[in-house]
């Protein structure tokens, strides 16, 4: 048997996993063949396991919900701790703006489609304001320092090492809301229903697999900082140290509060437009 699985530099567990061979072993015995199909854009997911290239991938919060809003039949498999990562939105060290509220007629950089799009809808849900309010300014999903300078925007939605890398052209930047105050954050292991449903023990060596190679990110973080240098993110050891340095490490089953998680954001999405239509996160458990 044969498992294939999605790679992309903004999903350490898997980017990880697919860099260290020692940490796959345990994981082929269990399985057989595993091969790892690596990317460069989280969004790119979905498309993957529609065309069958990927039997299961990892992304945030937001692509699952808009897989299953079109009809995509995923299901979720696992998630992460939380991560409340530096960052959240920021200002350069002069800007007026104080409170999510003077976002209002300004503008924002964030990567559309990611896990900032929740956190978009979240900073819409609590300000007050609609989505014509804000002007969205779509930056690459692997961003650097000058990508982020260079939108133009008013604001950024963004943490470390991006964050960081910012911050050395930068200094002075302020955070007006943490990545804490507005979602979770989790990794989200997701994948093709059928597969999983044929499967459940190739799922749960995955899912075993996933929290040991972020165990041993916890226990090795320099050697883990080294191998993500690789991926395109940052190619600051020191960086990415210190980035990883208080993240909290595991990965676990699904669960009512994590579905709960993504209730939220499916609801804010159907009320802001991001979805057409709005999803029942359940249907995409594999009990739904």
């Amino acid at each position: 048997m044969t498992l294939t699985i999605g790679a992309h530099p903004n999903n350490l567990a898997t980017w990880l996993l697919s860099s260290v061979p020692a940490l796959q072993e345990g994981l082929k015995a269990a399985v057989g063949e595993v091969d790892f199909i690596r990317y460069r854009d989280g969004r790119e997911t979905s498309g993957l396991l529609r065309s069958g290239a990927i039997h299961v991938g990892a992304t945030g919060s937001t692509p699952p919900i808009v897989a299953q809003s079109a009809g995509d039949d995923i299901v979720y498999l696992g998630r992460s701790r939380e991560h409340p990562e530096h960052g959240g939105v920021i200002v350069p060290a002069a800007s007026p703006i104080k409170t999510l509220a003077d976002l209002k007629g300004r503008s924002i950089a964030f990567t559309v489609g990611s896990w900032q799009t929740h956190a978009f809808a979240e900073i819409l849900d609590r300000s007050g304001l609609a989505p014509a309010d804000i002007r969205v300014i779509d930056i690459p999903a692997v961003a650097t320092a000058e990508d982020v300078l260079a939108s133009g925007a008013d604001a950024w939605l963004i943490h470390d090492p991006l964050l960081a890398a910012v911050e050395d052209k930068a200094p002075g930047t302020q955070i007006i809301a943490p990545v804490a105050d507005l979602v979770r954050n989790r990794s989200v292991f997701w994948g093709d229903r059928a597969y999983a449903k044929a499967h459940p023990q190739i799922i749960a060596a995955l899912i075993e697999a996933l929290n040991d190679t972020e165990l041993w990110a916890a226990a090795n973080t320099a050697e883990a900082a080294h191998v993500l240098t690789d991926s395109g993110r940052s190619d600051s050891v020191q960086n990415w140290i210190s980035a990883l340095a208080h993240r909290p490490w595991g990965v676990g089953a699904v669960d009512p509060a994590f579905l709960a998680e993504q209730q939220r954001a499916a609801d804010l999405f159907s009320r802001y437009g991001v979805i057409a239509k709005s999803v029942n996160v359940r249907d995409a458990t594999i009990e739904g």
